[in-house]
């Protein structure tokens, strides 16, 4: 890699942050320091500014003052700067108010980068301006940031899983801005935080955090606070009283890349560095006890008909799902893994049942049947996402049996191989055009049924699936989109398919553009990875004591918190294990423990952890309703079953001693 040299310098009282000579981060041309003094139209106006006109340095670290006078005071204004390596500077900026008071303030933290019009990375909710999300059908729902003047999105920070700002340029500098999130004393309304985000301006990329002011999709004061609904949340600025003294904490960072689409994860890595995620004090010998026991009590069986209820009894309507939001295909490969720790005195017949009854699912030219209607007797539902996900846990169930000796039927291996001969025809096309990055999901099963039924063909279809991907996605122009039902956008769970595609095809092949690929695909999906403890206010979650950092949010519509996560601990371990990424495979373990919160009595737990001001649930018009709570009655089988699922992966992968209470 090559060497570039990172300094900076103070000029007519600004600040520039260069590489190689050439500032690429710089403060605005108005002066350094900026704050508004007053409100309208929900947004900060009448802006007063100050120049650096006091600069002292000390080995790592220096100090730059000012001052902005205000129309009743003055604040002092400081930056004490640290380098925490050669290209990430840490600054705490400190506003000291010098006056008899000030109504509608606004604070902001505001640099340029000077490329034209960058390409955004906000974690979880803008990637290179939302794309595909923004074609679909929920335009409005989805944030937008277009690259031309003016365009602009801040957001609270609660919102931002990663807090930070990322700007790609044409010419292979990058920008971040991070922020250490908090929120506000002395604001005009309750639970007001900083906001994050930029703006283009003059053609440049404006990265930028304000003391409360927030805009999205063209309108001032307002939250994406559902699925389709902007709310509008007014007075988000604060007071300077006498003697105030307001702190704000955050790092900008320069970097360099080699390929497009990649320039944000220099931030991302900077970003876990900072906040350093952890495992918490949860019980997970406990928590997988209560799970497997819970997934007994949904297990149904009845004649030929065996596997996981998709809702628990007090949620009505009974069917069995297979992939997506049941995962009942789980029952037939955890129970062999685990059956024996939890006391499960039947669960090799159990598992068997299951895989009986899956392969009696119908097959036409789309695939295979992944719902079952208890009381109608009737499959239904062929979506890819949901074949692709059972298939893999089927035929990684498969596998293990024969490495293990254990039962392995005909009918089960006639199946899977039926269903990969339709899919791989599917694929083979020459005018196939998967819509999203959801076929992704087929190439794990297609690889390893290729290994169990020796068909070669099957695996040369997950190469094109790989392939496909790689140049649709790899440069950001198409964010990886479309993994999850009920999210047809940017995705967290696109990138898993992606993630699963990329690396089966390395395993595949060896070739190095699978792995390189893996990489650029895992860094998307830990955008969405939750990397620090949010603060909640009063609530369900406070109640709880609960934590969010490990969690993952779903994607630019739901934003919302879930366990999803769960469900890649082990492949992110395998990546991360083949890429040598210590950072990485760190982020695993608490990714999967620290998902063990919020169980009931009977061990089961709802999702859509209401962490920021979004909430998929019927429309409410106050904001205040929402952040601080989750849907604990949203019971789909899913949720136990990734426990399951990736605590028999971590006990055959040798990670779980710790779970069995062994160091």
């Amino acid at each position: 890699m090559d060497k570039h040299l990172f300094t900076s310098s103070v000029t007519d009282g600004k600040f520039n942050f260069s590489m190689d000579g050439k500032s690429v981060l710089c403060s605005p041309p108005e002066g350094h320091w900026a704050v508004a003094s007053g409100w309208q139209d929900e947004a900060p106006c009448f802006w007063h500014y100050g120049k650096i006109t006091e600069f002292k340095s000390a080995e790592k670290r220096f100090i730059m003052r000012g001052k902005v006078s205000l129309p009743h005071g003055e604040c002092l204004c400081s930056d004490v700067c640290v380098w925490r390596n050669e290209n990430l500077l840490e600054i705490k900026r400190r506003w000291e108010y010098l006056g008899d008071g000030e109504e509608n303030i606004t604070l902001s933290i505001r640099f340029r980068h000077n490329e034209n019009y960058g390409k955004l990375l906000m974690p979880a909710i803008l990637y290179h301006g939302n794309p595909s999300g923004r074609r679909g059908t929920n335009p409005d729902g989805i944030p937008a940031l277009d690259r031309f003047d003016g365009s602009k999105g801040f957001f609270e920070e609660h919102r931002f899983p990663a807090p930070f700002v990322s700007s790609e340029g044409a010419n292979k500098t990058a920008a971040a801005l991070h922020t250490i999130p908090s929120p506000l004393k002395n604001a005009n309304r309750n639970d007001l935080w900083w906001s994050l985000g930029a703006e283009y301006i003059d053609g440049e990329t404006e990265l930028a955090a304000y003391s409360g002011y927030l805009h999205g999709n063209g309108r001032n004061g307002v939250a994406k606070a559902n699925q389709r609904r902007w709310l509008e949340i007014k007075n988000c600025c604060i007071k300077l009283i006498p003697g105030a003294v307001v702190e704000k904490r955050f790092l900008l960072q320069v970097s360099a890349f080699t390929s497009a689409g990649s320039g944000f994860i220099p931030a991302l890595d900077a970003a876990i560095k900072i906040h350093s995620p952890h495992s918490l004090p949860v019980d997970i010998k406990e928590v997988m006890q209560r799970k497997y026991s819970y997934a007994l009590s949904r297990s149904y069986r009845n004649g030929k008909v065996a596997g996981a209820l998709f809702n628990s009894a007090r949620n009505g309507e009974q069917e069995i799902v297979f992939g997506w939001c049941g995962r009942s295909e789980v029952m037939g490969y955890a129970p062999t893994v685990l059956g024996e720790i939890y006391g499960d005195d039947d669960a090799l017949k159990r598992a068997d049942e299951c895989f009986d009854f899956l392969v009696s699912s119908p097959i036409n030219e789309n695939g295979f049947f992944v719902a079952y209607d208890i009381p109608s007797g009737q499959w239904r539902n062929q979506d890819f996402v949901s074949q692709g996900q059972t298939l893999e846990v089927f035929a990684l169930s498969l596998q293990d049996r024969k490495k293990r000796g254990l039962t392995l039927k005909q009918s089960w291996l006639d199946f899977l191989c039926r269903t990969c001969d339709t899919l791989a025809a599917r694929v083979e096309k020459s005018d196939w055009r998967p819509v999203s990055t959801n076929e992704a999901f087929l190439a794990a099963p297609l690889a390893a049924a290729a290994e169990l039924l020796g068909e070669k063909r099957f695996a040369g279809a997950a190469l094109k699936i790989a392939d496909h991907y790689i140049a649709r996605h790899i440069d950001m122009t198409e964010p990886y989109w479309g993994g999850t039902l009920d999210a047809c956008c940017e995705d967290k769970e696109g990138a898993a398919a992606a993630m699963s595609a990329f690396f089966t095809a390395w395993e595949l092949s060896g070739e190095t553009k699978y792995l390189s690929a893996a990489e650029h695909a895992t860094a998307v999906y830990l955008t969405y990875y939750q990397l620090w403890t949010i603060a909640m206010p009063p609530g369900l979650l406070a109640d709880n004591g609960f934590d969010s950092c490990g969690w993952t949010a779903v994607s630019v519509q739901n934003m919302h918190l879930d366990v999803y996560g769960v469900w890649v601990t082990p492949l992110l371990l395998k990546i991360a294990d083949a890429l040598g990424r210590e950072n990485w495979k760190a982020l695993a373990i608490p990714m999967f423990v620290n998902c063990g919160q919020l169980l009931d009595f009977e061990g089961s737990q709802g999702e859509q952890i209401q962490q920021t001001n979004f909430g998929q649930r019927k429309p409410c018009d106050n904001v205040e309703l929402l952040r601080g709570h989750y849907v604990e009655a949203w019971e789909v089988f899913w949720i136990t079953a990734a426990f399951l699922y990736t605590a028999s992966q971590l006990e055959q992968m040798g990670y779980m001693d710790f779970a069995n209470g062994n160091d």
